[in-house]
């Protein structure tokens, strides 16, 4: 059972053949990657003052089958355990009943105005 989930249409822009990680037209590890860290965002910011954000901080993905491009994938979050300004994901991607990957992923909280601050 998820805690949170979010359905994705695979475009072509999405292709491994488009980052340039494939030569084939089909669900690219970075589109699938982004499609997980977009979830735990959503997630998060729904908790947070307009002061803060997450960041992503680390993630381990196993990509564990194709999809083609045209198909809908589901982004599920299974547990969230947080630790100070620490969040972290156990999260699975499905294509209707298959699961095509897997993974954990961390994103911190900061606020913004110091984040921002620090890249001056």
């Amino acid at each position: 059972m998820s805690i949170y989930s979010k359905s994705y249409v695979t475009t072509p822009q999405h292709s491994a053949m488009n980052w340039g990680s494939g030569s084939l037209n089909v669900l690219a590890t970075p589109s699938m990657i982004a499609f997980i860290e977009n979830v735990a965002f959503l997630y998060c910011e729904e908790d947070l003052d307009v002061s803060k954000t997450t960041v992503g901080a680390q993630i381990t993905v196993q990509h564990l089958a194709a999809t083609k491009i045209g198909q809908t994938v589901e982004v599920k979050i299974l547990a969230v355990e947080k630790d100070g300004h620490h969040t972290h994901f156990q999260i699975e991607v499905y294509e209707g009943d298959k699961l095509i990957g897997k993974g954990e992923h961390t994103r911190v909280t900061i606020n913004i105005k110091r984040f921002l601050d620090k890249l001056e």
